[in-house]
């Protein structure tokens, strides 16, 4: 694929560093006619968590934070704590994103959040595809939350959500509405992955403005649909029935974003739903940009999602 387009005039509107980001976007993409196996999955897996890892350990070091492992409702996960963690104020339950194949619990969406929140943070470490297709995932996700929330009753429970994990997040909420499972007070869906079945303006005028193609992530993203079809409920949140009953929601998002357009369909059915929602559309960004640690704009889109959270703290 060529070197991603970007001139002077985009250059003008975006910070230094964003601008210095994007200038270094080459794009990618597999054709149809390239197979994509397991192999190359665990593969693909492996080269995003080496370099993964040094910005994890780094943002761990740079905040003091303790990393310990923990098992609630059978599933494992992590529970990240700062320094000067604030434990009777809430916990925020995290969900990483990887397009649904990549990605470990000690993700720097959980991290961050734990740094800049001071809550603690319990993160899933759900199974990936393609090891397990859907709803694995959102099952492993429910069982969690229900334990954490059995022990957290009587604190304000948030859950947060970065690009798949948002998927997760929203379908799983669907599901645990459905058996009367008591909803989080709020939550943070980061760039959401909300419609994988392809459809939506952005993901074809994105498609190849993006860090990634729609097309490379739909077909990765088809390792966790399997045999299900992609406008469903469970895989697609955005076909859901919302109603007041799901927690207040803010999404973020940017102008390069493919999943732009999730964004902005999902805010319509939350208003229709009188749910309380907000969201934040960020000039010149791409899917993903929130987890930049250092990242002008990525610091201003956590510090609205933190400051949205604060309004349903009871």
């Amino acid at each position: 694929m060529p070197k991603v387009k970007f001139n002077t005039n985009q250059r003008n509107t975006v910070s230094k560093a964003a601008a210095k980001m994007i200038e270094k976007f080459t794009g990618f993409d597999l054709p149809n006619f390239i197979p994509i196996t397991n192999k190359m999955i665990f593969r693909m897996r492996q080269q995003f968590q080496d370099g993964e890892d040094k910005i994890e350990e780094q943002i761990i070091a740079d905040n003091k934070l303790s990393v310990k492992p923990v098992n609630f409702g059978g599933t494992n996960g992590l529970l990240i704590e700062a320094a000067d963690v604030k434990r009777d104020q809430g916990i925020i339950i995290n969900v990483h994103g990887g397009g649904f194949i990549m990605g470990t619990s000690r993700d720097r969406n959980g991290l961050l959040a734990a740094a800049e929140t001071h809550l603690p943070v319990y993160s899933v470490e759900y199974t990936l595809a393609p090891e397990a297709a859907a709803p694995t995932a959102l099952n492993e996700v429910e069982k969690f939350y229900s334990a954490l929330g059995a022990q957290f009753y009587n604190q304000p429970i948030y859950m947060t959500g970065s690009s798949a994990g948002s998927t997760i997040v929203a379908s799983a909420l669907v599901r645990m509405h459905k058996k009367a499972i008591p909803m989080p007070n709020a939550i943070i869906l980061f760039c959401p992955a909300l419609d994988i079945s392809g459809d939506g303006d952005s993901a074809v005028f994105n498609g190849h403005r993006d860090a990634l193609s729609t097309h490379l992530s739909l077909r990765l993203a088809q390792r966790y649909i399997g045999e299900h079809n992609p406008h469903s409920a469970d895989i697609s949140p955005l076909y859901a029935e919302i109603g007041p009953w799901f927690p207040p929601t803010f999404m973020t998002t940017g102008t390069r974003d493919m999943m732009l357009s999730n964004v902005l369909r999902f805010t319509e059915k939350l208003k229709q739903a009188n749910v309380p929602n907000g969201y934040i559309i960020k000039e010149g960004m791409w899917h993903g940009f929130n987890w930049e640690p250092k990242l002008p704009e990525a610091i201003e889109t956590r510090n609205e999602a933190w400051a949205f959270l604060q309004k349903y703290s009871k």
